[in-house]
């Protein structure tokens, strides 16, 4: 019967066990820090997002082509060297970027840039990602240079990993966010010149020569190399810690 003698003391040691466990995760995941996380749904329709660096160009929130809830992010076109971005402020050299796609097929589309220098503008020291036709490529500072085909007209998951201690990154993708995650990325992909600094300073969608519109949903910008848990809230792992522990008693 020591059980009954000790059974209540035992209970309140593992679950003293168990909320230290969880705060640790919570700590853990709060360091993590993620800089974007949108579906545009809180941006006004026709307009770039607020708080974003614009210039020039056709960008713009749209409800025309939609992966997820009622609005996405249309690059509909531009003059070259036009840019929308999101500044970044972090001292982890590593960043990753997730979004849906959908590129229209019929030409060149537009760029993507993780970049390392405080212009927005400039185009030395970041990942230069393009997609043309059914291609996915990059500029080596050189020539263009293919990824792999990508598929057009369709929506597709994209995951960018940047490293600007290496001035490298990876790239991978996949028809739903696991497909991504689980898709065997090309890896070592090199950026457009060497990084100007440690850190990005910003995520940013970038025209030159486009003659086919894109368009973006869910997109999350974060720090490091892993893998958001999306499905994780560690506020509700608490709470239902707790109510695991009132039903025992």
């Amino acid at each position: 019967m020591i059980y009954d003698k000790y059974g209540v003391f035992v209970k309140w040691l593992l679950s003293g066990v168990v909320i230290t466990l969880n705060l640790v995760i919570v700590q853990i995941a709060s360091t993590q820090e993620v800089f974007v996380q949108t579906g545009f749904e809180e941006f006004a329709v026709g307009d770039p997002p607020d708080d974003w660096e614009a210039i020039g160009g056709q960008f713009e929130v749209s409800k025309d082509t939609v992966k997820t809830d009622k609005q996405a992010l249309a690059i509909l076109g531009g003059a070259d060297g036009d840019g929308l971005g999101i500044p970044i402020e972090t001292d982890n050299p590593l960043i990753s970027a997730e979004f849906w796609i959908y590129v229209e097929g019929g030409g060149r589309s537009l760029n993507i840039k993780f970049a390392s220098a405080d212009n927005i503008g400039e185009n030395n020291g970041c990942t230069y990602i393009n997609w043309d036709a059914d291609m996915v490529r990059l500029y080596d500072g050189g020539a263009w240079q293919p990824i792999g085909e990508f598929e057009t007209d369709t929506w597709k998951y994209v995951r960018i990993i940047a490293d600007f201690e290496k001035s490298e990154f990876s790239f991978a993708f996949g028809d739903s966010r696991d497909d991504a995650l689980g898709a065997k990325a090309e890896d070592g992909l090199p950026f457009r010149n060497p990084a100007l600094g440690p850190t990005a300073k910003w995520f940013a969608f970038y025209t030159w020569g486009m003659a086919a519109p894109a368009y973006f949903d869910d997109l999350l910008v974060y720090e490091g190399a892993d893998a958001l848990d999306l499905a994780v809230d560690p506020s509700r792992k608490l709470t239902t810690f707790w109510g695991q522990v009132k039903r025992s008693w």
